[in-house]
């Protein structure tokens, strides 16, 4: 009996060896961030504040590392909660001031006559090991905007569970805006589906702008606890988390 257990157990080693965990992805752009991607999660870090997209808990969280604090809700609760402090911030102006911002949003969630177009450029750039394919967003036929994407099965796997996420957290922000973003066109919510984002550039105010720039991309086991709060942080509404980030 002792013999048959320890070849069993030799055999489920060999197995795990043999079928490793289910990875994620670990990406790094020039500027320092970095962004965390695993079954349907991601986690981004810049100047020590991170975000965290949970799919499968429908959840996201800011945190900030600095001062021990985060804010855990829907994209429901993050969309309904910036209206309340956008409305709160908007009763403070002066009400000429106040009825000429809700007349620069109302123009600027209308879009009128503003033609956004996505065309594929061509095969683009190998970028960290990815074959990448290159996108053009033409804004009333001007350039605005360069996308190089990759569709690698492995990355579109943990990326994929968080689209409707983005979509609708990209189109909550671009509501709260008081000018026309193509952001908010259908057109440019369809790349979002089409591939994971390695590189970009804007030019939207003439000058070519990185916007993304992925120098690194590694594949790793990233750990549950990696998608989660640490221990010990206080929980802030989020007016006081955003309050905090001001301060």
């Amino acid at each position: 009996m002792f013999k048959r257990w320890s070849l069993l157990m030799v055999l489920a080693a060999l197995l795990c060896i043999v079928i490793p965990a289910d990875a994620g992805w670990i990406m790094f752009e020039q500027n320092g961030d970095k962004t965390s991607i695993s079954n349907g999660r991601l986690k981004g870090t810049s100047e020590g504040v991170s975000w965290i997209f949970n799919s499968s808990k429908k959840e996201m969280i800011f945190i900030h590392d600095e001062q021990n604090i985060y804010w855990r809700g829907t994209i429901d609760d993050y969309c309904s909660n910036s209206a309340k402090m956008m409305e709160q911030m908007m009763k403070g102006m002066p009400e000429d001031q106040r009825k000429m911002m809700e007349q620069m949003m109302a123009k600027g969630n209308q879009s009128p006559g503003h033609k956004v177009t996505v065309a594929r450029d061509g095969n683009g750039e190998t970028i960290v090991g990815f074959k990448t394919t290159k996108y053009r967003v033409m804004v009333d036929d001007e350039l605005f905007e360069e996308v190089w994407l990759t569709t690698d099965a492995s990355i579109m796997k943990a990326y994929k569970p968080l689209i409707p996420m983005i979509q609708k957290f990209n189109s909550c922000l671009g509501s709260m805006g008081v000018e026309f973003t193509p952001e908010k066109s259908a057109e440019y919510q369809k790349l979002w589906k089409t591939g994971f984002q390695l590189k970009s550039i804007r030019y939207e105010y003439g000058n070519p702008e990185i916007e993304t720039d992925v120098v690194k991309m590694k594949k790793a086991n990233i750990s549950d606890q990696e998608f989660e709060v640490p221990a010990g942080y206080q929980h802030r509404s989020f007016a006081e988390f955003m309050k905090s980030q001001l301060e």
